[in-house]
């Protein structure tokens, strides 16, 4: 009966990704259209008290979402999720860049009213109380800290392969050593790079994110010119759409897995204080991050799936699974000039862009955090000459590189995935309180469109994309909750009882007009 149901053939499952994805970019081009032109200059002043440096530019934010998302998960990650969908991973692509925009789309409209460091943990403090507030920023932190170890270990994966094919790694040398010793030499390089500030960090992202991007085009067009060049050869690959040994739940289980993958938009958001324009320049980044990002997750996927020739009796997803993180490099190797070169070349390129933006992230929610004394002072101080929170790079660092040293990456990385999922569904539920508490009282670069159905569809997706972790990882549900009951055990046993004051309100301070039906006797 399954085998029935979802056996159509590989020209009727590309007709119809192509159709999603024409659906996709049609959408997300349409709410970019929905952006304000312009922002006016007394809205503009109400962010000019920000104690970090605002030289930031539009093309520097989308750059710093676009190195996140397609950092290392796309070479990583590409390969672990066939073997979890089989040729279904590329509806789980596409599924994923509809579900992510859901969300993406609220923090277009948060992030575009109050511009300031901190993402979904500024929405959560207004709207859900101190406790929800810590633990939406101890998530927060947590998981762009664990992506940063695990895309610095990607980086001494891929440095030592590299090494390796060039004849340069001794025959009794200790990889997995060598592999930490370079994590941690890259990690305390971008620290540096953060210390350095905004403006360095920017440009370091982009010179690192246009190059990754040029190799990914190079791959993907050169796969699809060996698949179209036989296409009932290649494409056959994609058939069955969901294997025999697979069901309609692995698809949702890949999505799952690869969700983190898509969370380019939180890095945006937290450039709040440090770009101009930010009212319009968040969510217009929001959008061409995506429209760059998820078309390239799907041809990236469909080449992988179709260019290569396996061995005989194995599937193209199967042997993408085998090779693992290396998959595309393997790929690359039968069908591209210099093929395995440029591809190492490029997860080398991939894992500093989202390691930079993962080390700026994590930094800019502990440095809000701190602002907010839900962590020590000094998380919140800013150095005098580079104006970058330096306490909050360097103890986020401290952390990335004891997780890349001692932990068991892969299960904590598990864990971070679910924790993204949580922040999430925090802040898909934050919206209908904000909407309700300051209505038109904000100035909105851009507004959810069909409020309040499509936040209702995005809980509802969250929540599935978290049972479907916790069903395929049970390291993912053991591993989030350990952490939460670290935070729950400080936020009552140190926090709280030496609060002294209420959380200032960041949405306070970019009220531009009352509201009308306020009552005033309350």
């Amino acid at each position: 009966m399954a085998s029935m149901t979802y056996n159509i053939g590989w020209m009727e499952y590309l007709v119809v990704l192509l159709l999603l994805l024409f659906v996709f970019i049609f959408i997300i081009t349409f709410q970019l259209r929905r952006v304000v032109s312009k922002v006016p200059s007394h809205v503009l002043d109400l962010g000019e008290n920000s104690e970090l440096s605002r030289d930031l530019s539009l093309f520097d934010i989308t750059m710093l979402g676009v190195g996140a998302m397609i950092g290392a998960g796309i070479f990583v990650l590409t390969g672990l999720a066939a073997g979890i969908a089989g040729p279904g991973l590329l509806l789980a692509f596409l599924l994923n860049g509809f579900a992510t925009s859901l969300t993406a789309l609220i923090y277009a409209e948060l992030g575009s009213a109050v511009p300031e460091a901190g993402g979904g943990y500024l929405w959560v403090k207004s709207s859900m109380g101190r406790y929800q507030a810590f633990l939406s920023g101890w998530m927060s932190w947590l998981a762009h800290i664990v992506a940063g170890s695990l895309y610095s270990l990607g980086f001494g994966s891929y440095f030592v392969f590299l090494l390796d094919e060039l004849g340069f790694l001794p025959e009794n040398a200790n990889i997995a050593v060598l592999e930490k010793v370079f994590a941690v030499f890259i990690i305390l390089l971008f620290l540096l790079v953060n210390y350095l500030g905004s403006s360095e960090t920017g440009s370091v992202g982009n010179v690192i994110t246009v190059t990754k991007v040029i190799i990914i085009a190079v791959f993907i067009l050169s796969g699809l010119w060996v698949a179209l060049k036989a296409p009932d050869l290649s494409f056959t690959h994609l058939e069955p759409i969901i294997p025999p040994n697979k069901t309609i739940f692995s698809i949702l289980t890949a999505m799952g897995f690869t969700f983190i993958a898509f969370e380019g938009y939180e890095i945006i958001v937290q450039t709040g204080e440090e770009v101009e324009q930010p009212n319009r320049s968040i969510p217009r980044a929001i959008f061409f991050s995506l429209l760059i990002v998820v078309p390239i997750y799907f041809f990236v996927g469909l080449v992988s799936l179709t260019a290569i020739t396996p061995a005989s009796g194995e599937t193209t997803w199967q042997f993408l699974s085998s090779i693992g993180e290396l998959g595309l490099a393997e790929a690359a190797r039968q069908f591209m000039p210099l093929g395995v070169g440029l591809m190492l070349f490029g997860g080398l390129v991939s894992t500093l862009s989202a390691l930079n933006a993962t080390i700026y992230s994590s930094a800019r929610v502990s440095f809000v955090m701190g602002r907010d004394r839900l962590l020590p002072r000094a998380f919140n101080q800013v150095n005098e000459w580079r104006r970058t929170p330096h306490v909050a790079i360097l103890v986020s660092g401290i952390i990335m590189i004891g997780i890349a040293i001692f932990l068991p990456i892969d299960d904590v990385a598990s864990a971070a995935d679910l924790l993204f999922v949580l922040l999430f569904l925090q802040v898909n539920l934050s919206i209908f309180k904000i909407r309700s508490k300051y209505g038109d009282q904000l100035f909105y670069g851009y507004k959810v469109p069909l409020y309040p159905f499509l936040p209702v569809i995005s809980v509802a997706t969250q929540i599935t994309l978290g049972v479907a972790l916790v069903l395929h990882s049970d390291v993912a549900l053991v591993g989030a909750s350990i952490w939460l009951a670290i935070g729950t055990i400080i936020w009552f046993g140190f926090i709280k009882p030496n609060l002294t004051e209420e959380i200032t309100d960041s949405f306070a301070h970019y009220i531009i007009k009352p509201k009308v039906e306020e009552n005033m006797d309350e």
